[in-house]
């Protein structure tokens, strides 16, 4: 860290499928980082903040595909026993504030000097990113917290979902919709003096390189990035030429003010999406749910 002597935590925010494990391991590679807290979550995720919401009583939306949000024992629990397993000395901790703040201080110290979290739960639920804000009230002397928020072209975050957990395109619409809203009114926070920064997914791939300098510099630290990550078209990618679901006005205003065009959202009325839609609602999904009971 070379901009102070005061920890840096930075939070990648992002709607399910649109690209934060790849910014998070272009992160970690740019700047160093071999060391990472030990969670249950797939990719490193911690769903810290949306924990601790439950935790203090913050009401937040069912998320699609999800457990969250969590009940509040279930909440304290995990939590409690995320801190225990990553922590080298043990803390007690007297209330479940003190849990929530003091035990994200701590593990900022310990995996620091620059923290990276990613966990694209947190941008749906208001009240996760009212606590990180909250958090950066408490600890700004210590702690120099930076948003970074990415976004992908919703025809592939869209289809992604619909073939990983076949979800409901109109309840995904409505879910992609108040997360990056969310964005537009968390990054406008007036008492907030942080870094908020806004990257896509296509750039990021394009030129993974400037995207990731441009990103250290806002933050103050020097990038080490070294060679380039070979991204693989996914599966989904390569359906998005048949997609066939018609977005809403609002998914399109949005999309194209975050630079998207009318073209890039485009949907195509065909028998191939049809068939795709009835292939995964009655046999792929089916399928992978029997093969995981199966393998248990």
């Amino acid at each position: 860290m070379e901009s102070n002597q005061k920890l840096d935590v930075v939070y990648i925010l992002s709607e399910k499928s649109s690209g934060s494990s790849f910014l998070f391991r272009s992160l970690n590679d740019a700047l160093g980082i071999t060391s990472y807290p030990t969670t249950k979550h797939f990719e490193s995720e911690t769903l810290f903040w949306t924990k601790a919401a439950s935790l203090l009583g913050r009401p937040q939306l069912n998320m699609l595909a999800s457990d969250v949000p969590y009940e509040k024992e279930t909440a304290r629990t995990e939590l409690a026993g995320f801190l225990a397993n990553n922590l080298s000395t043990e803390i007690k901790f007297n209330t479940d504030e003190e849990l929530v703040f003091d035990g994200w201080y701590e593990l900022i110290k310990q995996f620091g000097p620059v923290f990276i979290e990613k966990s694209p739960h947190h941008l749906l639920q208001w009240n996760a990113l009212a606590l990180m804000l909250e958090f950066e009230q408490r600890f700004s002397d210590k702690v120099n917290c930076h948003y970074v928020c990415i976004v992908r072209n919703p025809r592939d975050v869209f289809l992604s979902q619909f073939r990983r957990w076949n979800v409901n395109l109109k309840q995904l619409e409505n879910q992609w919709l108040i997360t990056y809203m969310n964005w537009e009114r968390f990054r406008e926070a007036s008492f907030s003096t942080s870094n908020k920064i806004f990257t896509r997914y296509e750039d990021l791939v394009a030129d993974r390189q400037s995207v990731i300098s441009k990103i250290c510099e806002v933050i103050g630290v020097s990038s080490k990035l070294k060679g380039e990550e070979k991204v693989r078209k996914s599966k989904s990618s390569k359906k998005s030429k048949s997609f066939g679901y018609k977005f809403s006005p609002s998914v399109i205003c949005l999309s194209k003010s975050m630079g998207y065009s009318q073209s890039d959202l485009k949907h195509t009325d065909s028998f191939k999406w049809t068939w795709y839609e009835l292939y995964i609602k009655y046999l792929y999904s089916p399928a992978k749910s029997f093969y995981r009971l199966v393998k248990k």
